[in-house]
């Protein structure tokens, strides 16, 4: 009997704890969330009390001297009123019968009117005279600027269209020694019996130096340059030498 009881009052506080626990992490939720309780307050959907509703608020008495002060102000005031009424009304029946009346001005302002349209208007003609001619000078001088970019245009296309056709003129003239079918034959001819030879050394003055000498057919295997074979002194006769100014004076 006495172990039922502890299991049970035991059982009893896990749910106690697991309870207390899960409202806990229900409040901790809540307050994440931003969801809070409402005031408590009377709904919305009922009247209003009667303590509100027949509250009359009256205002409070003021001084007698007070009253009879602001009352003669406001007297005053509807007296000054009324009397610039008058001014006003007589003024307009003095004009009227000396021929200024409200007729008159209107007819004084319509002239004036007019005449300020006119004045405007001839100060816009001005204007536009002024801006026309403003937009014809600048009209003419983008014009001009417009010529002298094409003149200039011009100008350099004649150059490149010279320039090509001089480079056309020198290719024309250079195309008598270039190799076609008709000549083939005789340009083989004329390099084997004149071979050019490229293994040279040069010096400062364009003196070619050619070591072996150059021969007119390759007779068995040629030989190959060496680093040291042109380490020479310069002005003895080691090999065939090609002095540029000979090879300029035939040219």
């Amino acid at each position: 009997m006495l172990s039922c009881r502890i299991s049970t009052s035991s059982t009893a506080r896990c749910l106690l704890l697991a309870t207390s626990q899960f409202n806990s992490a229900d409040g901790i939720q809540k307050r994440q969330m931003g969801r809070r309780q409402p005031k408590q307050g009377k709904p919305p959907i009922l009247p209003p009390s009667k303590k509100v509703l027949y509250h009359v608020v009256h205002a409070p008495w003021q001084k007698p001297e007070d009253v009879e002060e602001l009352l003669w102000r406001r007297h005053a005031y509807n007296n000054a009123v009324l009397s610039i009424r008058e001014v006003f009304r007589a003024e307009l029946a003095q004009n009227a019968s000396h021929g200024q009346g409200i007729e008159a001005m209107k007819e004084a302002e319509a002239v004036e009117l007019d005449d300020l349209i006119a004045e405007n208007q001839k100060r816009n003609e001005e204007k536009r005279a002024v801006r026309e001619a403003r937009e014809d000078e600048m009209t003419k001088e983008t014009k001009r600027v417009i010529l002298d970019e094409i003149q200039v245009e011009l100008e350099k296309r004649n150059e490149e269209k010279k320039m090509a056709e001089e480079e056309v003129r020198r290719v024309i003239e250079r195309s008598d020694g270039f190799v076609d079918r008709q000549n083939l034959e005789t340009k083989i001819l004329e390099a084997l019996e004149k071979p050019t030879i490229y293994d040279f050394a040069i010096d400062r003055a364009g003196n070619k130096y050619f070591v072996p000498e150059p021969v007119k057919y390759q007779e068995g295997t040629p030989t190959r340059q060496k680093g040291r074979l042109y380490d020479q002194t310069l002005g003895t006769n080691h090999g065939y030498v090609e002095e540029a100014a000979k090879k300029e004076q035939s040219l």
